[in-house]
C-alpha cells in the first residue's frame, strides 16, 4: 500500500459560484444563488437515508422507488409542486425514513421541497470558487450530515460505524477520508456508486491534514515523521516517530470501524527520533489505525494486514 493516507492526493483545481446548468430539455438557464442544484443538494440527502438496503436502492427497490439517480427520484416528484409530489409529503410528514432511521431535518426537507417547487431540474453542479484552504470542523459537519449520516447513525449506524456525534466524526476523520476518496482498502462511499465532489474531498483532506498535525487548540506541530514501516504489515512492523520536546505518549491500535483493540505503548518519550516495535500476527485481515496522542494531539495513520 503506497498511501500513507493519501493525505496529499488531493491538489484538486475545482472553483465554484454561479453558473449555468443543462436541463431535460437541453436549455442552460442561469442559477440563481438560491436555486436548489440537485447533484450538489438533492440527490446526496436521498441517496444517503432513502436508498438504504431494504429501502430504495437498486435491489431492493421498495414501492418501486430507486432513491440513488434522478430517474428514479423524478418518478416520485410533480415537477413545481411539492404540495403533490409523493416522495416530498412522505418526507414532511416523517413516514420516510421509516423507523428505526433518523428523519429528515427541517434543512434537508426544505432543499427538497424548495428543489420540487422551482421545477425539480436534473441540475449539475461544478464548483467554481471552492475554498478547500479555510476549512473548519463547521464547513465538514453538513458534508457528514448529508451525505453518510442516514446509514451511520445511532443504534442503526451501517457496519457499526456511528457518525451522529462530533468527537466520533472527530474520531473517525481518518476512515472518512479513506471512504470518500475511494482508497482501495477501504469500502468506498457514498454507496450505490455515488462519490463527493472534488471540491468536498479537497476539504475533507484539507481539514484531516489540520487536525492530525498537532495541537489543533494552539497550531503547535508536536509529533513529526510518524509512520509505519512496512506499510502493508505481515507479522511485525516498526512504529517511527518524532517528538521535538519529552512528552508524554500514548498510542492504540484501533479497528477499521473506530473500535480500539489495545493499547499499544504509554509513557514518556525523550526529545528526538524513536521506533517502536509493533506484533499484528494475532490481527485478521482487514484495514487498522495506529492512534497516538500527546496531550490534546492526535495523530493516526492506516496500514493494512
Amino acid at each position: 500500500m503506497k498511501k500513507m493516507f493519501l493525505f496529499g492526493l488531493f491538489t484538486i483545481a475545482s472553483v465554484f459560484g454561479l453558473q449555468s446548468f443543462g436541463d431535460n430539455n437541453g436549455s442552460k438557464p442561469t442559477i440563481q444563488v438560491d436555486t436548489v442544484c440537485f447533484s450538489r443538494d438533492v440527490l446526496p440527502i436521498l441517496n444517503s437515508n432513502c436508498a438504504m438496503s431494504n429501502c430504495h436502492d437498486a435491489i431492493s427497490h421498495k414501492d418501486n422507488y430507486i432513491l440513488t439517480s434522478y430517474a428514479g427520484i423524478v418518478k416520485g416528484v410533480s415537477p413545481g409542486s411539492s404540495a403533490t409530489s409523493k416522495i416530498y409529503n412522505q418526507i414532511v410528514n416523517n413516514k420516510m425514513p421509516e423507523n428505526p432511521y433518523k428523519k429528515l431535518t427541517t434543512e434537508q426537507k426544505a432543499i427538497i421541497k424548495n428543489w420540487i417547487d422551482q421545477g425539480a431540474k436534473n441540475t449539475t453542479c461544478v464548483v467554481t470558487n471552492c475554498d478547500s484552504v479555510n476549512v473548519s470542523f463547521s464547513t465538514i459537519k453538513p458534508i457528514i450530515t448529508n451525505n453518510c449520516l442516514g446509514c451511520h447513525n445511532g443504534a442503526t449506524a451501517f457496519a457499526g460505524i456511528d457518525l451522529s456525534t462530533d468527537q466520533n466524526i472527530e474520531d473517525l476523520k481518518d476512515l472518512i477520508l479513506c471512504t470518500i476518496i475511494h482508497a482501495t482498502d477501504c469500502k468506498p462511499m457514498p454507496s450505490n456508486g455515488l462519490s463527493l465532489t472534488n471540491c468536498d474531498k479537497s476539504m475533507v483532506n484539507r481539514w484531516v491534514q489540520l487536525s492530525s498535525t498537532g495541537n489543533i487548540q494552539s497550531g503547535e506541530q508536536i509529533v513529526r515523521s510518524f509512520n509505519v514501516t512496512p506499510n502493508h504489515v505481515t507479522e511485525s512492523a516498526v512504529i517511527h516517530f518524532q517528538l521535538d520536546k519529552r512528552q508524554s505518549v500514548m498510542m492504540s491500535l484501533y479497528s477499521y470501524d473506530g473500535r480500539k483493540i489495545r493499547t499499544i505503548s504509554t509513557g514518556d518519550y525523550s526529545e528526538g527520533n524513536h521506533e517502536l516495535p509493533f506484533l499484528a500476527n494475532s490481527l485478521s485481515s482487514g484495514v487498522y489505525f495506529i492512534r497516538i496522542q500527546v496531550g490534546n494531539s492526535i495523530q493516526s495513520l492506516m496500514f493494512t494486514h
